[in-house]
């Protein structure tokens, strides 16, 4: 491995130095002689591998992170060698290979390498990043005048810990937006090294740490698993089991909760889940440290506590930036930014806030600058100028976004993701006693409501079923009905009295209730019918009735789709305000949706198990109770088959709440989005006949997994090829003639479709800071 000169021995610090409370500015930049590098190799390696060419010790750093090799003219050639964060050759990502000349900055996630002449190359201390430098920034709203930021200039430096101050609608919360990359400006620019990060936020890339003002970690986790599980999201694919634990530890220690490692966080006090907040952030040892009202929440002494641990962590060579609106602490900060009406105002250190605005408190300052206006205040642009000397040249915003890696590179970390968020969801469902405790008792209580409410159902109530008229019988209908419809009616010749017709007019004569309903209309339709073979009306046998079994199993699978609904809905709900922000720094989407639907199938399995099951024992003991048969085995499929089924279509509607979750974080909305989707699932998949016509019908295909739960949970009774229902079930046509593999097949369909419709919500979703 090439030695770095300028400072023998010198090594790039680890967490441990994180404890420090003194800020060293670095000894000066880290060289390596390129010459002695290469050697007789004609390529050499850059990472975190201490085996390596050249040694770059940061956690956000890969491995084996790029290579460098001598083209034929001389050039030196660099490539990405498939690393987490990738690189970037002057703030355009490199996809592949790039050649790299002097004066042209390299990005290997968090680490900026630049060439110098003579092939010497000049790698900067991670404790001493560049600048970050605004000039002139503005931004606006499309379509309005004012600016939310208007001709914002600053420069920062590592090692100051700022407060952005400002009343509300100032553009503070903007100003973070920028910062992170994912807010364009219309004007101005916004440079880190030199290089623009607006139109290049891949130079971000292990960079930014983030704190929203709303807290976002699972409460049902213990300290350590919070930090461990965002270690393990964000540092490189390759990092060690070992060093992820240094990395947890060392962030623990710095933010002072080590001792509360094995607390959960629901038990802990508003500071302390602020300073855990920031731990899950500086695990990956960010160069700068964006904080939104971190002290909004809390009571004066753990704001104190937080504020103080932010300008310890600045003294430790990050660069702290905090926007909060309290005013008690802001001393402790090096500098101040106070921004009215989008501008500048104030720009200094905290002991001439006051004088600048004139007042004894500097909360007089704000109602100043309601009153007189922010234009008032603005700090005059000589002051601000000196401040950008430090600053590179700027590049022009000209590249790309975040570099695109392979399609297998990024199925591979689709699946790691997968399996680290599967395993968060697991630990924080098991560690939830009481979340536990709901998905039992709801299928269980469910189960015992359709159970109180079929105590009395006799499934073996019987109908007489009615058959078509043969060839006989309708000779003899169609020979005497006419002749006794109009006896009936009266249409007899009274000087006739011989005829058939006469002799039935005069025996009704003294019946006129008999003849009152054989002169109906509607019984004249009836039998026409049954000559034409269009009505049933002759009796045939007795059957089971098969309209209580129908009923029945309608209602156990309401009962599952509304659980299934409710489970997705709320799995997604719970943690809504978590995923914005692990987006921001890297978490797909898809990797996040699987891992709900990981959980889903497990809870779903255990919840269709147990209503099932409660109800299946149920019938038992009801018919040993008061003799009454449990289903008929004739008119439903098998319990297995049953349970497969039902297992089905409870993800599907499961999946449902899913799509639900995905339109809506705000859990009032979301349970009005689950009543509202509770009513098509009833109308289409149930037995009321409403999803007989053609349209209704096609969308149930589609949409509802209760349609097909149903109808493939029961039997419908046939002979010789023909079904033998009732009159009142006919409208259902050959709706029930259904198979269990083509209504499993038909319910994976709809699973599919509901979780790509939740993948494209999910990823439509704006990038927001938290």
């Amino acid at each position: 491995m090439s030695q770095p000169s300028g400072d023998p021995g010198q090594k790039t610090r680890t967490h441990s130095a994180l404890q420090s409370d003194e800020y060293r500015d670095p000894v000066g930049p880290v060289r390596f002689d390129l010459t002695a590098a290469f050697g007789t190799k004609s390529e050499i390696l850059i990472g975190r591998n201490p085996a390596g060419d050249i040694w770059l010790d940061h956690p956000a750093v890969s491995r084996t992170h790029a290579s460098l090799r001598q083209g034929p003219d001389g050039s030196l050639v660099v490539r990405d060698l498939n690393s987490t964060h990738g690189i970037t050759l002057d703030g355009k990502p490199v996809q592949g290979e790039a050649i790299w000349k002097p004066g042209m900055t390299l990005h290997l996630g968090p680490q900026a390498l630049w060439l110098v002449e003579g092939k010497g190359l000049t790698v900067t201390n991670r404790r001493g990043s560049p600048n970050l430098v605004a000039r002139g920034l503005t931004v606006r709203v499309p379509g309005r005048e004012k600016s939310i930021l208007d001709g914002v200039s600053f420069s920062f430096k590592p090692g100051q810990f700022i407060c952005v101050l400002g009343p509300s609608g100032a553009g503070k919360s903007t100003l973070v937006r920028c910062m992170q990359g994912l807010l364009p400006a219309c004007g101005g620019s916004l440079l880190f090294g030199g290089n623009p990060i607006l139109s290049n936020p891949a130079i971000l890339n292990g960079l930014i740490g983030y704190t929203p003002q709303q807290m976002s970690l699972h409460e049902t986790l213990t300290v350590r698993q919070v930090v461990q599980f965002a270690a393990e999201l964000r540092l490189p694919t390759d990092t060690s089991a070992g060093e992820i634990v240094t990395h947890v530890n060392g962030a623990l220690a710095a933010m002072g909760v080590d001792h509360l490692c094995e607390q959960k966080i629901a038990s802990l006090s508003g500071g302390e889940r602020k300073r855990v907040e920031l731990a899950s952030e500086l695990v990956v040892d960010p160069a700068i440290l964006l904080v939104d009202e971190a002290t909004s929440s809390l009571d004066p002494a753990s704001e104190a506590r937080v504020m103080e641990v932010l300008a310890r962590t600045a003294r430790q060579g990050k660069l702290v930036l905090c926007v909060t609106h309290h005013l008690d602490n802001i001393s402790k900060a090096d500098t101040l930014l106070i921004l009215g009406e989008g501008k500048v105002v104030y720009l200094g250190p905290p002991g001439g806030a006051c004088s600048h605005f004139g007042v004894e408190h500097l909360s007089d300052a704000f109602v100043r600058l309601e009153d007189e206006g922010a234009d008032q205040w603005r700090q005059p642009e000589a002051e601000t100028t000196p401040l950008l000397g430090a600053s590179r040249e700027m590049i022009q915003p000209n590249g790309p976004g975040y570099p695109r890696r392979s399609i297998l590179s990024r199925m591979l970390e689709t699946a790691r993701q997968t399996g680290i968020l599967t395993r968060r969801e697991s630990a924080s469902a098991r560690s939830d006693l009481r979340y536990l405790f709901i998905i039992t008792l709801m299928p269980t209580l469910f189960a015992l409501i359709v159970a109180a409410g079929h105590w009395a159902s006799n499934f073996s109530n019987t109908i007489l079923l009615t058959r078509n008229l043969n060839a006989e019988e309708k000779s003899a209908f169609a020979s005497f009905w006419p002749v006794i419809h109009e006896a009936a009616q009266g249409k007899v010749d009274p000087d006739d009295t011989l005829t058939l017709q006469a002799q039935m007019a005069y025996l009704l004569e003294n019946k006129p209730a008999m003849r009152k309903n054989l002169a109906s209309e509607d019984l004249d339709r009836i039998v026409r019918g049954a000559i034409e073979g269009t009505e049933t009306i002759f009796p045939d046998k007795f059957i089971k009735n098969h309209l209580t079994t129908l009923k029945y199993l309608s209602v156990q699978m309401m009962g599952l789709s509304f659980m299934g609904m409710l489970l997705g809905l709320t799995l997604m709900v719970r943690d809504s305000d978590i995923f914005p922000r692990e987006r921001s720094v890297g978490l797909s989407p898809l990797a996040y949706l699987l891992s709900k639907v990981s959980v889903l199938l497990l809870a779903t399995g255990f919840q269709t198990l147990v209503f099932d099951g409660i109800l299946e024992v149920f019938f038992q003991i009801r018919q040993g109770a008061n003799g009454l048969e449990p289903v008929p085995a004739e008119y439903r499929i098998g319990f297995g088959p049953m349970l497969l089924v039902h297992w089905v279509a409870t993800l599907g509607c499961a999946c449902l709440g899913v799509v639900l979750g995905a339109v809506t974080r705000r859990p009032d909305r979301a349970i009005i989005l689950l009543g509202a989707m509770m009513l098509p699932q009833l109308i289409l998949g149930s037995a009321l006949g409403l999803a007989a016509a053609t349209l209704p019908k096609a969308v149930a295909f589609v949409t509802s997994p209760t349609y097909w739960g149903l109808r493939a949970s029961q039997i419908t009774p046939m002979e010789g090829g023909k079904v033998i229902i009732p009159v009142q079930l006919q409208v259902f046509g050959d709706s029930f003639i259904q198979s269990v593999p083509l209504a499993l097949a038909g319910m994976a369909v709809q699973i599919l479709l509901y979780l790509v419709l939740a993948w494209w919500l999910l990823r439509a979703r704006p990038v927001k800071a938290g």
